[in-house]
């Protein structure tokens, strides 16, 4: 795979006299990291309602309950790598659009160019420790849900192993020098990356509303009165996580295919991990509550 992905199109100008003279690779490849930071703010803009709503449902929870001032943190910490990411996207936006516009090859040329350098390699860093946050929580909860039964969570304990083998690893790969998000190194450890982290997302997904289920039939079948809204909270988060892994196989198919497409659902990824990841803060304030048998 080459270091920058090819674009089928020709001619990207439409015979704009004004249009720079930049490959048509590049120019392309330009407008969908716009588009793709753009979409990114958008979304960030929803996260930071689902941030505050969901902080004052940890802080000030009605029913009587106790605050949860440890994931009132952990949440914080989430919006705050969220809060970076965001801003690094933004400041590397202005660098190559409006402070190095000039610079050989255009805007996309000096983005890839400084791609190895501290800043986008911080921005990637947070994103990647975002998704290690968020499937921690969820293995956490996994493995509260299902209590003793431990074989159970062999399979994705192996998975966050390799994650976390293949993100460090990514992110290595990211640092040397002139690489950038195409190269064939890159790519060749992103791409196991991506769809560890993926799988390990919809997998405990799975487990937990599974272990909802399971716990709400027995409850119908004692006939116990409950107010926890067991399929709500399995509706919310097979939602979420459709939604998560949609952007992600969408992303993962067009990274692997070397499609200039993927420079649109990355940052739209992070955005989505971060603002989920919120979500599933308040779904496991729920579960708490919640004494789980078979």
């Amino acid at each position: 795979m080459s270091d920058t992905p090819s674009a089928p199109i020709a001619n990207q100008t439409g015979g704009n006299p004004n249009a720079p003279q930049e490959p048509p690779e590049l120019f392309v490849l330009e407008h969908y990291d716009f588009a793709g930071i753009q979409l990114s703010e958008i979304l960030y803009g929803i996260t930071i309602v689902l941030f505050f709503r969901c902080m004052l449902a940890l802080l000030r929870p009605r029913n009587g309950r106790k605050p949860s001032y440890l994931l009132a943190l952990y949440t914080f910490v989430l919006f705050g790598l969220g809060t970076i990411f965001t801003a690094l996207n933004g400041r590397l936006l202005q660098l190559s659009f409006i402070d190095n516009r000039a610079f050989e090859g255009g805007p996309e040329a000096y983005w890839l160019s400084i791609y190895s350098t501290s800043m986008p390699l911080t921005a990637n860093t947070v994103f990647i420790i975002a998704n290690w946050l968020a499937d921690g929580l969820l293995l956490f909860r996994c493995k509260v849900v299902w209590q003793e039964k431990y074989w159970i969570l062999a399979f994705p304990v192996l998975l966050a192993f390799g994650d976390l083998a293949m993100g460090s690893l990514y992110l290595y790969q990211l640092s040397q020098p002139n690489a950038n998000l195409f190269t064939k190194q890159a790519v060749d450890f992103g791409l196991p990356y991506f769809v560890l982290s993926t799988s390990l997302n919809v997998l405990l997904t799975i487990l937990l509303c599974s272990r909802l289920i399971f716990h709400q039939r027995w409850i119908a079948k004692t006939l116990l009165r409950t107010q926890v809204p067991y399929m709500s909270i399995v509706a919310m988060l097979i939602e979420s996580s459709a939604i998560y892994a949609a952007c992600s196989i969408i992303f993962i198919g067009t990274y692997g295919a070397g499609n200039i497409a993927s420079s649109i659902f990355l940052p739209v990824l992070a955005q989505t991990q971060v603002g989920l990841s919120t979500l599933y803060t308040c779904v496991v304030f729920f579960l708490d509550s919640i004494q789980f048998r078979f």
